[in-house]
């Protein structure tokens, strides 16, 4: 019989918290691509400005970061390079973003922010994991 590790508390926290984000952000996309939420003119024109890449990098994002913390939660050893992967697709897919926009135009300081916030603190998910795969609390 194989020794059960009991699930840590911050892998149920992140898992919930990073499910719940990167569905929403699959979903949200689509409801506003597909017209079901009417946009101002200005939200269409900037809704208008993401190409094929730019949406398909986005839901690759969101589907990477779902994968690897719900591999997470199973405490596999494979969140790993997953988690690491979807932080190296966020921050390239934004630095596309901003070397094809200018960053004033498309968001304040606050958003910009919030964003290297939200980054951040995927990058402390991802070391948190290496800490669990070092510990072998990852199988």
């Amino acid at each position: 019989m194989r020794n059960r590790i009991k699930r840590p508390l911050p892998v149920w926290i992140i898992f919930l918290f990073y499910s719940v984000l990167s569905l929403y952000s699959i979903l949200s996309v689509f409801l506003i691509t597909s017209g079901v939420f009417p946009l101002s003119f200005e939200q269409q024109a900037y809704i208008n400005r993401f190409t094929t890449f730019d949406m398909v990098i986005g839901h690759l994002v969101a589907a990477t970061t779902f994968i690897g913390v719900f591999l997470l939660f199973r405490l596999k050893r494979a969140a790993l390079p997953v988690l690491f992967l979807a932080l190296g697709i966020n921050i390239f897919s934004s630095g596309v973003f901003y070397l094809k926009n200018d960053p004033a135009t498309v968001i304040d300081a606050s958003g910009f922010l919030l964003q290297a916030g939200g980054v951040a603190l995927f990058l402390v998910v991802c070391l948190y994991a290496r800490h669990l795969a070092k510990s072998r609390v990852l199988a």
